[in-house]
């Protein structure tokens, strides 16, 4: 017995040394060193304040911006083949209409876009000017395709992004069939967050057209100033070819951001480079050409640069997002709230006196009721909700109000774990059963009444972590937690407390 005794107060020392180490980081803060397994217990956005968005996922543009992908290269594919293209243009019904300079054309041109892309289906020839128009269309489960990738690669480039932006612990995830909500605790400036996370940050290489060639179809852009600019229609690389950006200066010690291309992306560039040998390339980046150098000679080395009189902060946004990846769609804000830290902490505040206020009136019923066997409940429960927060901090959780709410939830419940076993042990000894058989009765048979009511509870929480969001998952998780550490400190614990001290009272056990 006394072997078996020792092992238990070894086990409960050890975890009570684990749950100290998950602890430690967020006790010490900056001093703890960075490499530590466990990390500082975040707070959530309603406890620290920060910037609560809720974003709208334009797909049908997704759909556009495919097919315009698909204009471009299918008129790259036709030039290969010498087949004379005069304009291209994707319509607002969804079709992709090529126009060429001869009907002779027609049928070669129809295989080779069929050849190269299976998801454009043809629709018709008509006549525009004398020049024949093919159109394509694309099928309802096509577009529902490209509208669903859309969606969750926004959420994949809006995590990337919000990574990069050096934000603890935020919240991605989607809100029915096209809203995300974003959740940056600790952050204030809600319109630096939408410059950098919201930004479409689409770009693309275009060539400026010669004076001279009335064969290349034109699209007006803005440059800086906001003035109109005219660029070829057919962007000859975009920023799927860009590997890395970093923020450097040039010669004059002006800002530029520089960017290193994929390999696929660096033998594109220096292709292009060297078929446009005297030309300017518009580097255009949603829609605004920031500059458009020209082409001395061809560029090998797959390096290039964005300037345009940036300030500091404005080339590291534009770093962030470029390194992210283009968003397939535009966003639109449908909702913005911004938290304010004292808001959190008197919302805080309030909890924890609730909490210290509930915990006491429970303690002083326990000792008063159970006399020396209520102090054990009360110290299982103060070692309950301690190895609950170790265990958040050990799984990376965020502490949310409502993460507070089942902190305390789960302390209310677990004395009632105690209650079972000390009534138990007194119908035990209202038998006339000796204090040790009562004892070791009382906790054996509350055992399964115990663990069913747990496991209920886990059932519960599984669901609402489940189908809930944010602040439904956080008190879903912390309910779970606890129920683990409840049946661990309700029975191991205090059994052993019993076992250890004899809790003697005037007539025997103290109960």
């Amino acid at each position: 017995m006394i072997r078996d005794t020792f092992q238990r107060v070894l086990i409960l020392a050890i975890t009570v040394v684990a749950a100290v180490a998950c602890l430690l980081p967020s006790l010490l803060g900056d001093k703890f060193p960075k490499n530590w397994p466990t990390k500082p217990l975040a707070l959530g956005l309603d406890i620290s304040g920060g910037v609560h968005l809720v974003y709208g996922v334009q797909a049908r543009e997704a759909v556009k911006s495919r097919l315009q992908s698909m204009l471009s290269s299918g008129r790259a594919k036709l030039r290969e083949k010498k087949i004379a293209v005069a304009s291209g243009s994707v319509g607002a019904d969804n079709t992709l209409q090529i126009s060429l300079l001869s009907d002779t054309s027609v049928e070669q041109a129809k295989a080779v876009i069929a050849e190269f892309n299976q998801d454009l289906n043809f629709s018709s020839v008509n006549s525009d000017s004398g020049r024949p128009t093919l159109v394509w269309t694309i099928s309802d489960l096509t577009r529902a395709k490209i509208e669903k990738e859309a969606i969750e690669q926004a959420v994949e480039t809006l995590r990337n992004r919000v990574d990069q932006f050096g934000v603890s612990e935020p919240l991605i995830q989607r809100s029915g069939d096209d809203r995300i909500i974003l959740q940056m605790p600790g952050v204030s400036d809600v319109n630096a967050v939408k410059k950098v996370v919201g930004s479409v940050a689409k770009l693309e290489f275009r060539l400026v057209p010669k004076g001279s060639d009335s064969n290349s179809s034109t699209i007006t852009v803005k440059d800086q100033q906001g003035q109109p600019y005219t660029v070829e229609d057919s962007a000859l690389m975009t920023g799927d070819g860009v590997d890395d950006a970093r923020v450097e200066f040039d010669q004059n010690g002006q800002v530029e951001v520089s960017l290193r291309m994929t390999s696929a992306g660096a033998d594109d560039f220096a292709r292009i480079t060297s078929e446009n040998v005297g030309r300017q390339l518009a580097i255009v980046l949603d829609g605004v050409v920031y500059s458009a150098p020209v082409i001395r000679s061809a560029i090998t080395g797959g390096q290039a640069s964005i300037s345009g009189s940036f300030t500091t902060e404005e080339a590291r946004r534009l770093k962030i997002v470029l390194k992210a990846g283009a968003l397939p769609a535009p966003l639109q804000v449908l909702e913005e709230r911004t938290v304010g830290p004292t808001l959190g902490f008197e919302s805080v505040k309030k909890g924890l006196i609730a909490m210290a206020i509930g915990f006491a009136g429970i303690a002083l019923f326990m000792v008063a009721y159970y006399a020396k066997s209520g102090l054990v409940a009360v110290f299982t429960l103060l070692l309950n909700a301690f190895l609950m927060i170790a265990c958040l901090s050990l799984f990376g959780a965020t502490l949310t109000l409502p993460g507070l709410a089942g902190l305390a939830l789960t302390i209310g419940m677990a004395v009632d774990s105690n209650v079972i076993i000390f009534e138990r042990i007194r119908d035990e000894i209202r038998n006339g059963v000796s204090r040790d058989l009562a004892v070791h009765t009382g906790f054996d048979k509350a055992f399964g009444a115990i663990l069913d009511s747990n496991i209920t509870t886990l059932l519960a929480g599984g669901i609402l972590y489940y189908f809930g969001t944010g602040p439904i998952r956080g008190f879903a998780v912390t309910l779970s937690v606890g129920i683990a550490t409840t049946i661990f400190c309700a029975v191991f614990v205090a059994r052993l407390c019993f076992d250890y001290f004899e809790l003697k009272g005037k007539k025997g056990l103290s109960i």
